[in-house]
């Protein structure tokens, strides 16, 4: 090899050009090929997304390249070279004016482009223009150069692999596998920087739209997988994608977003996952790692991201395969690929750049590109010896780009794999791999996509069955076979008639868009000439003030001070009334407003009315609704046109409907005079109403009667039909319809207001009359609105066919009317039971020979019998057998011939009859809250002491008190978990309520409070609150005994040969008493004595009654005929050894019944207690060993000191 040596120029900081001379001793005959090259400094100068890219970790590989020709002979040693080089950025202008230069003054013979995105383009142009050969290497930016014909880059020296055929292949692996259509989600940018994703994704789209069998369903771009809407992404590739692209220019980000498609559920064998790798520098790590595992791009120290989630990451990689160029570092096979990049930083500090250490010092690794430098440089002298070969070592040789681009044909195997060069640039084999996920983890090809001679050869490394095996053997598809809805596998009506429906849609949108422009047209000419005559019902929305919840209560407390003289036995009238204004002004349809400082009530609808201006008649009938003066007819106010919805005000009448007044339970609906008068001003209204331009109402019911402060009843709510009509109506509004309106209903659900009929308003004026007089108290408890039929929140008219008592007059009058109509009514009437709203009005609808009528069954006896014929009249099948209004005034002035009708009149008397019966009443509800209070307090007794209930209710606070001697017992239910296990739920429940009820009343006979019982335990105490002396151990035992005779009769009525065994245990001592708790405060117990006593019983036998020394003591000492027996000492858990006896019974009642203790107990059981006698004895005897032991040593201490003290003792 020529040792060569050089020196350097430095020009200014930054901006360095340095020139190299010819060899200290030259070669006899020497060519000196002057190279120019622009480079980075830093690894930050050309604004990468990837590092390593710069002079000091890359420049190396050009002399080792070098070397290496010369050692191979490629190159003769007569041949060296020189280098020119220039510190810059990625700026294009700068490069090309440094390039020109270089070309011009120092007369370079071969250009190195930068590693740059944009700069190697506009550098071929001018490579072209001199015809001087060019070299790209660095990140892939060959995919712009490839893009063209060798006719605008004809002396480009390329080993770069492209994206260009990168992309075509992958286009036809998916045409190899029928795969249509296919998702693309890429990374744009790595901080900020536009990364290799963006370059491929342009040849994606290109490769695309050069095919028609094949489409991009889904695109989308992700900046951050740690900002971006990932969640979004997911669920539009899971409808519209099984086959993914992924590209991204980060491992990490990649691994992030494998994630998220695991979270999103996309992680079945139905998805298929592509990964392109877009660099030399992400080939090369993911060879190394996969990528679920890879946290840092760092060439060697590869850090592992520590989430605990690699298995998740994982399942997304085995559904993936990798599309990739043939990276083999075969070269480098048998060397050690570190000490290579260590020798690039040394060579770096060595001709021909002789990188001073400030500049070079601090390299930790080469750069991965260092090997497409390498190949680069390697594939030049290459294509150099092929044409000296030719044509002679001559200037005019290595100068001509175009003739070193035609000589460039020859392939070798470089330091990135095997170097083809087709006649467009393309240089490499492209494959579709995945990791073998046997021993290993290595990388399995499958196939090989090669360009030879410009045709794309298909090459399957491995058999195609190979590649599905983890797939069962299944070749996915692109789309589902239901399609990504699953609604394909049916083709729809639409897409077969698709045309038809287009057009059809089409034609329908230009008639409406045209009937519009005409309309839109004809109402504007009658603007100008409309307007005044308008301004008589338009209410400006600005003058419209919503009532707040604050202002309605100011003004409800006044009318309630103005009406305090009519409360009713249970509430107010003007109080209920305006809590019915409350639910009014909080509704959907109805709204509570000022206008012009007087209370209105406003009807909302839709927005989509207020697009479309009224018609000249629809104006017409507003003003006539306007002009309405009638006693009995509410007020229209007008209409809202400029807010966001149409309204509709009407005047405020502040007792509501006749429906609000029935369901408030007022004393005013239970009143003959009010029924009476209500009536006729309601026929009043209605006549009035036939006879004005409206002619009907057609929506007419209950609650469009409202109610003014002076018990008036008016209509409301009529006309406006093109805002209500056509209109959803609810089911229960159905009821209120004629048979004639639901038959004209379309499934009975749209009804047309203009559809309706004088003859349907008498209809549903018999309904009302229906529900005003037979109304009762019973029917209204618990129910919100009143309706006309049974078994729809409420039954003021329709019988609901209860079986309870209080409906057993009502079945009475059902048989009644049956038998005085004939059997047909009888059902028909029976047929509304169990009847929902949508069977009730179908009823109505289907008619028959006896139509299906309310009940008619009036609340008060005094009412006229004419009434109900006028109601059957009324709503009788044919409308034109029905009377007209006049006829139905002429009928009830007969009834009320005589009869003078002031309602104000008779209301006053009403206050005077309340006020004489106010006093009576007060007296026996509070005898009723006497009783209530005596029911409360015995209940509180059972909950808690007497003594502690009383001085909680006068609200003082009970402090804890101690007592000195209590006693307190303990018992459960031996095996109860088993007894449990042999019953059903509700058995177990009886069984304890009888148990407890037999146990309860023995408790009763004891000066014993039960404090608690909790599931088969119970907690007794004797001696508190009350204080009994000596008694409570003798009243304790006393119950024990009580209890276990009581259960020698108790009997399980499910298990007949079980027994029900409790183990008792007592325990006498301090104890401290006290209410714990604000909400369900209990009175409890503390202290060392609960615990011993719970000890005692836990360690009782069954239907034994195991005391402590304690109560052994107290027993014994004070009362006579116990029968006690010393059970000897016992283990007690967390108390050591104890003394406890065993009481068997008393004197005068004689012992209890023998018991054995083992009745019952399981094997294991018996094992348990006869090792705790084992290690009872045990103990014992290690505590004798002990006394022993200290008792020789004791006497050996002694010896001892009397021989030190001459056999005296002190």
């Amino acid at each position: 090899m020529v040792a060569l040596t050089g020196t350097a120029q430095q020009t200014m900081s930054g901006n360095a050009v340095l020139a190299f001379t010819t060899p200290s001793t030259p070669v006899a005959n020497q060519t000196l090929i002057k190279v120019a090259m622009l480079v980075a400094q830093n690894d930050t100068d050309y604004g990468l997304p990837r590092k390593n890219a710069a002079l000091r970790d890359s420049g190396g590989a050009i002399p080792m390249a070098l070397e290496q020709l010369w050692a191979d002979e490629i190159l003769p040693k007569s041949v060296n070279f020189s280098f020119q080089w220039h510190y810059g950025n990625c700026n294009e202008a700068s490069a090309l004016g440094r390039i020109y230069k270089y070309v011009k003054e120092f007369d370079a013979d071969a250009i190195i482009a930068t590693p740059c995105m944009d700069v190697p383009p506009m550098l071929g142009h001018l490579a072209s223009n001199f015809n001087l050969p060019m070299m790209v290497w660095g990140q892939s930016m060959a995919s712009i150069l490839a893009s063209t014909n060798n006719l605008t880059y004809p002396t480009l020296l390329n080993i770069v692999p492209n994206y260009k055929y990168m992309a075509s292949g992958l286009i036809s692996l998916m045409q190899y596998f029928n795969w249509t259509r296919f998702g693309f989600v890429l990374q744009s940018d790595i901080n900020g920087v536009s990364g290799g994703c963006n370059l491929f994704a342009r040849d994606i789209d290109k490769a695309v739209g050069e095919q028609s069998m094949v489409s991009i369903n889904f695109k989308a771009r992700i900046f951050n997988t740690q900002t971006s809407d990932l969640s979004t992404i997911v669920n539009g590739l899971r409808k519209r994608a099984r086959i993914i692209l992924l590209c991204f220019d980060d491992s990490t980000q990649l691994r992030t977003f494998a994630l998220s498609l695991f979270d999103g559920g996309l992680k079945t064998k139905d998805y298929l996952y592509i990964i392109p790798d877009n660099d030399l520098l992400l080939s090369f790590n993911l060879s190394r790692l996969p990528f679920w595992k890879q946290g840092s791009r760092d060439l060697v120290n590869v850090t592992i991201v520590k989430d605990g989630r690699d298995a998740d990451a994982e399942t997304i990689g085995r559904l993936a395969f990798r599309w990739h160029y043939d990276i083999t570092l075969s070269a480098l096979s048998n060397r050690n690929y570190l000490g290579f990049f260590g020798r690039v930083i040394n060579r770096t500090r060595d001709w021909p750049f002789y990188c001073p250490e400030s500049d070079c010092g601090n390299v930790a690794n080469a750069s991965i590109y260092s090997l497409l430098l390498y190949d680069a440089i390697y594939n030049y002298g290459m294509a150099l010896n092929e044409s000296f070969r030719q044509f002679g070592i001559r200037p005019e040789v290595y100068r001509n780009g175009t003739l070193l681009a035609q000589n460039n044909r020859k392939p070798f195997m470089g330091l990135t794999g095997f170097v083809t060069v087709e006649t467009d640039q393309n240089t490499r084999v492209f494959v579709l791999s995945n990791r073998n996920y046997g021993e290993g983890n290595a990388l399995q090809i499958f196939m090989q996509f090669a360009w030879i001679d410009g045709k794309l050869n298909v090459t399957l490394r491995n058999a195609s069955s190979v590649m599905w095996d983890t797939r069962g053997g299944v070749i996915p598809q692109a789309v589902p076979p239901c399609g990504f809805d699953g609604n394909g596998c049916t083709v729809s009506v639409f897409e077969l008639y698709k045309g038809y429906f287009i057009s059809g849609i089409v034609l329908f949108v230009l008639i409406i868009g045209s009937s519009l422009l005409i309309m839109v047209y004809l109402i504007h000419s009658k603007i100008v000439e409309n307007r005044k005559t308008n301004l008589l019902w338009q209410i400006p929305f600005a003058l419209m003030k919503r009532v707040k919840q604050r202002q309605l209560a100011d003004g409800r407390s006044g009318a309630n001070r103005s009406h305090h003289s009519l409360r009713s036995n249970q509430t107010n009238v003007s109080s209920l009334t305006h809590s019915t204004m409350d639910s009014l002004a909080q509704s959907k349809n109805f709204s509570l407003y000022a206008y012009n400082g007087d209370k209105c009530i406003v009807c909302t609808f839709g927005s989509m009315a207020a697009a479309a201006p009224l018609s000249v008649a629809e104006m017409a009938e507003c003003r006539a609704m306007r002009l309405f003066d009638h006693e009995n007819m509410n007020r229209f106010l007008g209409l809202s046109l400029d807010g966001p919805n149409v309204l509709a005000v009407w005047n405020f009448c502040m007792r509501g409907s006749i429906r609000d007044v029935i369901l408030s339970e007022n004393v005013m609906v239970k009143d003959v005079m009010f029924i009476q008068s209500a009536v006729k001003e309601f026929c009043e209204g209605l006549h009035f109403l036939h006879n004005s331009p409206l002619q009907f109402h057609g929506r007419l019911k209950s609650s469009a009667c409202l109610i003014n402060e002076r018990w008036q009843v008016k209509i409301s709510y009529f006309g406006l039909r093109w805002l209500k009509s056509p209109q959803k109506m609810q089911a229960k509004d159905l009821l209120w319809l004629s048979p004639e309106q639901l038959r004209k209903a379309t499934d009975g659900a749209e009804i047309n207001v203009a559809e309706g009929s004088k003859q349907s308003d008498i209809y549903t004026m018999a309904l009302i009359f229906t529900e005003v007089h037979k109304w009762t108290l019973t029917h209204c408890l618990n129910l919100q609105i009143c309706l006309p039929f049974p078994m729809v929140n409420m039954a003021p008219c329709w019988e609901e066919g209860r079986d309870s008592e209080e409906d057993g007059g009502e079945t009475r009058d059902l048989e009644e009317m049956g038998r005085s109509r004939g059997t047909a009514t009888r059902h028909a009437a029976g047929a509304t039971r169990g009847r929902n709203a949508d069977e009730i009005a179908y009823l109505v609808k289907r008619g028959g020979l006896v139509p299906l009528r309310p009940m008619i069954r009036p609340a008060l006896d005094n009412l006229h019998p004419e009434l109900i014929h006028l109601i059957r009249d009324c709503w009788t099948e044919a409308p034109n057998e029905r009377p007209t209004i006049e006829k139905v005034r002429q009928r009830l002035r007969q009834m009320n011939a005589g009869q003078s009708i002031n309602l104000m009149d008779h209301v006053f008397e009403m206050l005077e009859q309340y006020a004489n019966k106010l006093e009576e009443e007060v007296q026996e509800r509070t005898k009723e809250l006497e009783g209530e209070k005596r029911k409360s307090d015995i209940l509180l007794y059972r909950m808690m002491p007497r003594q502690i209930a009383d001085r909680l209710k006068i609200g003082q606070t009970v402090e804890p008190e101690e007592f000195d001697t209590v006693t307190v017992f303990f018992s459960d239910i031996v095996q109860f978990a088993a007894l449990s296990n042999q019953m059903r739920p509700l058995q177990v429940v009886n069984l304890m309520n009888e148990l407890y009820t037999t146990l309860d009343a023995i408790i009763g006979e004891h000066d014993v409070y039960k404090v608690e019982s909790i599931g088969d335990g119970y907690l007794c105490v004797s001696g508190l609150p009350k204080r009994n002396g000596n008694l409570h151990a003798k009243e304790c035992a006393d119950m024990s005994l009580d209890f276990l005779k009581a259960l020698h009769s108790f009997r399980i009525p499910d298990l007949p040969n079980e027994r029900v065994r409790l183990r008792i245990g007592l325990h006498s001592g301090p104890c401290v008493a006290g209410v714990v708790g604000l909400a369900m405060p209990r009175y409890c117990l503390f202290g060392d004595t609960v615990n011993t006593a719970s000890r005692m019983e836990s360690s009782s036998n069954p239907n034994k009654i195991h005391i402590s020394k304690a109560t052994h003591t107290f027993l014994r000492t004070n009362f006579d005929g116990y029968i006690l027996e010393s059970r000897g000492e016992v283990i007690i858990k967390g108390k050591g050894v104890m003394e406890t006896f065993w009481l068997l019974g008393h004197a005068e009642s004689g012992t209890l019944p023998a018991h054995n203790a083992h009745e019952g107990q399981s094997m294991a059981q018996r094992n348990a207690e006869e090792d705790e006698r084992e290690m009872y004895r045990s103990y014992r005897k290690t505590v004798a060993e002990q006394e022993k032991d200290e008792e020789q040593q004791n006497g050996d201490e002694q010896q001892k000191n009397q021989q030190q003290n001459g056999g005296v003792i002190y």
